[in-house]
Parts: structure tokens; C-alpha cells; sequence
């Protein structure tokens, strides 16, 4: 099996799995309660809360930890916009990830006015359209830092800058960039991160807020997570997460290396096989482990499941609840036709995989091609 959809989902490292166990014998006790078993558990969580906060050079009370960073994209935008007085507008880019836009046209619907920036060809933000959009009613500004699609890098830093000289909170989704590419926290009012993107399991992870902006919490109840987010605090994955971090953070450099590697090794090999393949945002500042290939003459569909078929895993697009895949809506704000958008297939590269994995999947690509390009059309 060779599994290359990495930024959808990574696989858990082999010492996160095999310490699951252990830890629930050991962290069972509620984190709440103030005999020795529940703060036992709670040691763990601000252990772990520690880390993370050194990883983005942050206060450990910046750090809430969340189920996901779905679940910290809708406590951000909506608890903005329930305590933002006389601001009833949102800026956002295009290419957002669904959680962000779908929460989006939520607000929407509540009478919220939803502003999209243009972008060039390349993917990347115009500063001087996110000028012209800013007003006195903007109550947030939301620009994902890594396209999970393309993994074209935005200059957060620069647009963070610009955005505090108005005084409006700046939102981040960092999903696909937290350890892999420099986040600029002190430009980033609120940013998310899931955990199962830098293989811990999924149902972990944490936002990073501003103490000094005040949003209405998602979920209320027992006043967990500094009143943040309430509920029981998931202490074994708050372990696994710490875990996932500690091996990201001491292996970082060769980890991005290869991944780099990995990357141009595949992009040299496919154009050999086939030359007239476009890969998006070429040239332009992307992730080591992301890149999507706008293929000719065959539909993305035909690829992925003729590679399923040979047991290598990759993804394009959204699949709706038929089944099929829907054009995606990052190519389609790219300015692509949803024909061209409908052959687009991303790699995804993770730690795991290594050159023989990339070498068997461009030899299958060969093999397979042009009786794929037969039937798709």
C-alpha cells in the first residue's frame, strides 16, 4: 500500500498507537477534580499545552485545545461575530477550506456580509483588493496560510502587518503549514490546527486565540479550557498530540527535507512520463509535501481509481454524496474551467513514504495512462 493523500489525513506514528493504551490505564481521572488521579490528568494537559505554545512562541493560555480545527474555525467566526457591535462583515479568500466557508454561509444567512478577495492565477492574495474591502464594519479577516489543495504558501506575515493597522482581528487556518513553514503568531489574532494532520490520531486539536479579543465560546457548560470551550478534556489524545509534536519538532529538518525530495522526485518523473501535465502553482512558494497536477486528456476520477486499483491512494476534489467528485471550488477561484478542474489530482506526501513509493507510483502512472486517456473522454 502506498498512501499519498497525506494532507487529508495522516497516519499516526507507530509510538503515538502503541502508547494509547498505556495512557488511558494512567490518565483516566477527570482533570477537574482536585484529588491526585484528576490532576494527574491535568499535569498532562498543561504539559502538552506547553509544548505547543513554544512551538508557535506563544503563552501557554493562548492554546485551546479543540476536537479539530473544524470545530476551531466555527468557534472563531462565530464567536467573532456574536460579540462584534456594529460590524456585520467577514473577508475571507476564496479557497478556504469547507469548514471555514460553510460556516461562512451560515453567518450569511444571519444577515452577516461575506466579502472574498481576489486572487492572481497563482493562488495568491491581492493586497490591494483586501484594502479596498476593508471597512469600519470588517469584524474579521480570514486567510488560510497553506492551500490544502495546492499548497501555495501566503505571505501572512506582510498581510498580518496590514491588517493590524486597521485594529481587526486577523484569522489563520494553519492546518497544512503548523510545523512544516514559520507561522508569524504575532501577526495572528486566532489560527487552528488539527492534530491528525501531523500524525496524531484524529479528534485533537487546538486553536491559538488573542486573550485581549473577546469571542463567545461554541460550547458552554463546565468553563474547561480557561472558559474557552467547555467539556471534559480529551487527556489521551492531549498525550498523543504532545507525543506526534515532540517527534515532529526534533526530526523537523529532515522531515521537511525529504519531503522536499520526495516531491521533486515525483514532479521530475512525471513530467518525463507525460510533458504536457500542468502543475498548479508552479514557481510560486508551496509546501514540501502538496502539489496538484492538472492532467490532459483524462479525468482525475479515472486516475485516482485506477491507482486505488494498485493499491497507491491519492485525492482530488470533493466527493459528494454520490460518490463522484464535484470540480474544486480552490481550482475553480483559480480561474481553471471546470474541465480543467475535473482532471486536477493531488500528492500528498508524508514522513512515512519514502522514494520507492514515489518510483512505484510513477511506473504505475505509465503503465496506466493512455488506457486511461481511452476511456475518460
Amino acid at each position: 500500500m502506498i498512501y499519498l493523500d497525506n494532507a487529508a489525513t495522516t497516519k499516526p506514528f507507530k509510538e503515538v498507537l502503541q502508547n494509547l493504551g498505556s495512557w488511558g490505564e494512567k490518565y483516566y481521572g477527570n482533570p477537574s477534580s482536585i484529588y491526585s488521579i484528576g490532576q494527574k490528568s491535568k499535569d498532562v494537559i498543561e504539559k502538552s499545552r506547553k509544548l505547543v505554545s513554544k512551538t508557535l512562541d506563544v503563552s501557554p493560555e493562548d492554546i485551546i485545545f479543540t476536537s479539530c480545527a473544524t470545530e476551531s474555525n466555527n468557534t472563531i467566526l462565530k464567536g467573532i461575530i456574536d460579540v462584534s457591535q456594529n460590524k456585520d462583515e467577514i473577508i475571507l479568500s476564496p479557497f478556504e477550506h469547507k469548514s471555514v466557508l460553510n460556516t461562512a454561509k451560515y453567518l450569511a444567512r444571519k444577515g452577516i456580509k461575506i466579502k472574498f478577495l481576489k486572487i492572481d492565477e497563482n493562488g495568491l492574495i491581492d493586497v490591494d483588493d483586501l484594502k479596498r474591502k476593508i471597512s469600519t464594519k470588517t469584524a474579521l479577516v480570514g486567510i488560510i496560510h497553506v492551500n490544502n489543495e495546492t499548497g501555495v504558501i501566503q505571505d501572512i506575515k506582510s498581510i498580518g502587518k496590514l491588517i493590524k493597522e486597521f485594529d481587526i482581528p486577523f484569522f489563520s487556518d494553519t492546518v497544512q503549514s503548523y510545523l512544516k513553514e514559520e507561522i508569524p503568531t504575532e501577526y495572528i489574532d486566532f489560527l487552528s490546527v488539527s492534530g491528525h494532520k501531523i500524525n496524531a490520531p484524529k479528534g485533537i486539536g487546538f486553536l491559538k486565540r488573542n486573550k485581549n479579543i473577546d469571542i463567545t465560546p461554541l460550547l458552554h457548560g463546565g468553563g474547561q479550557e480557561f472558559g474557552f470551550r467547555s467539556g471534559t478534556e480529551n487527556v489521551i489524545y492531549i498525550k498523543a498530540l504532545e507525543k506526534a509534536i515532540t517527534i515532529w519538532t526534533e526530526n523537523k529538518e529532515i522531515f521537511v527535507k525529504n519531503l522536499q525530495k520526495l516531491k521533486e522526485l515525483f514532479i521530475n518523473g512525471l513530467k518525463e512520463i507525460i510533458p504536457d501535465i500542468k502543475v498548479v502553482s508552479e514557481g510560486v512558494n508551496t509546501v514540501p509535501n502538496i502539489v496538484n497536477v492538472i492532467f490532459p486528456n483524462i479525468k482525475a476520477q479515472d486516475l485516482i481509481l485506477y491507482l486505488n486499483a494498485k493499491n497507491i491512494f491519492v485525492s482530488s476534489g470533493s466527493a459528494c454524496s454520490s460518490g463522484s467528485l464535484l470540480p474544486s471550488h480552490v481550482l475553480l477561484a483559480y480561474g481553471f474551467s471546470k474541465e480543467e478542474a475535473l482532471r486536477a489530482v493531488r500528492f500528498s506526501f508524508g514522513v512515512q513514504n519514502t522514494e520507492e513509493d514515489i518510483q512505484i507510483t510513477l511506473e504505475e502512472i505509465k503503465k496506466g495512462y493512455d488506457n486511461i486517456k481511452l476511456f475518460s473522454f
